[in-house]
């Protein structure tokens, strides 16, 4: 299993080389990332195309733990948190908690009911549960449209449940600005709480 670190100032080149595999054969008209880890990702698709940015909330339930241990991740050591994180992506242990909550803004939403090619973008698929439930929830909500999903990293144990159309890396743990122990994801947030607050006056 490889592992991958990006800054911000290396994000935009990492998702050209993304879109340069998409782009030739899917033109969309609307990019939906799932929030908040994306943001970044959905906004550099955003550019490349000139065209809307919206998000989508995937959000598993029992994740009260994971908030706890959140501020102690910046004491363990970055080598140790790799290694934990490797045996975590081996294990079934998300896989056992296939459910979740998708929400978004309808009052947003429905400014864009006419686009027709959306691109659905994620940092990573680990299980596919999350891209999945928030892809069905997008067909439902625009009807007749086409949907494709790009996303920086492939975990290919979650091909049972969705593999995506598009994708860089494959079986590779990315730590970036968007990932709690990253010392951006400050920065990170105050990007993604200015563009929500301008996109939701």
């Amino acid at each position: 299993m490889n592992y991958q670190e990006l800054l911000i100032k290396d994000l935009k080149e990492t998702d050209k080389k993304l879109y340069s595999k998409l782009n030739k054969e899917y033109k969309y008209d609307l990019v939906i990332f799932i929030a908040k880890g994306s943001y970044l990702i959905g906004k550099d698709f955003s550019d490349f195309n000139t065209c809307p940015l919206l998000e989508v909330t995937a959000s598993r339930s029992g994740g009260k733990l994971k908030k706890i241990l959140r501020p102690l991740l910046n004491l363990i050591p970055n080598k140790l948190k790799i290694y934990l994180r490797k045996k975590e992506m081996n294990s079934s242990v998300h896989s056992s908690n296939s459910n979740r909550n998708i929400s978004f803004d309808e009052n947003i939403w429905k400014k864009y009911k006419k686009c027709r090619k959306i691109l659905l973008v994620d940092d990573s698929i680990d299980t596919g549960h999350s891209v999945l439930s928030a892809k069905l929830e997008i067909e439902k909500y625009f009807n007749n449209s086409e949907i494709k999903v790009a996303v920086l990293n492939y975990f290919e144990k979650a091909k049972d449940i969705f593999v995506p159309d598009y994708y860089l890396y494959k079986n590779t743990i990315i730590k970036g600005p968007w990932s709690n122990d990253s010392k951006e994801n400050k920065k990170y947030l105050e990007k993604y709480y200015n563009w929500k607050e301008v996109k939701y006056k």
